[in-house]
């Protein structure tokens, strides 16, 4: 990404994160942004979630229903012509490396 998407993915990233943490109706349990990803005309944002814990669907899926809610807090804190169309996806590579470090260790290699 050029230096101009990282920005603007990490500043939707930050704002994006305060708005589910603080703003949103249904609270959502302890969760991460992992990553933001914009496409080159900046109109799609994929972020990145990762929950702490096991109510995974039930914590997407209320965020999932806030989206436009979400979406139109991002326009109002973002200085952008146009805000990107949000797509939230669940990121399970810390569940995936976590899995891969117990492999390692039952292996009990020397």
């Amino acid at each position: 990404m050029k230096n101009r998407e990282v920005r603007l993915a990490e500043e939707i990233k930050r704002i994006v994160s305060d708005i589910i943490q603080f703003e949103m109706k249904s609270k959502v349990e302890l969760f991460s942004i992992t990553f933001v990803k914009l496409n080159k005309d900046l109109s799609h944002a994929k972020i990145y979630l990762s929950f702490f814990s096991k109510n995974n669907g039930s914590n997407l899926a209320k965020i999932e229903e806030a989206k436009g809610f979400i979406r139109s807090q991002l326009a109002k804190k973002v200085r952008m012509r146009k805000v990107p169309e949000l797509e939230f996806v669940l990121d399970t590579s810390i569940e995936e490396g976590t899995r891969i470090l117990e492999k390692i260790k039952e292996l009990n290699i020397s």
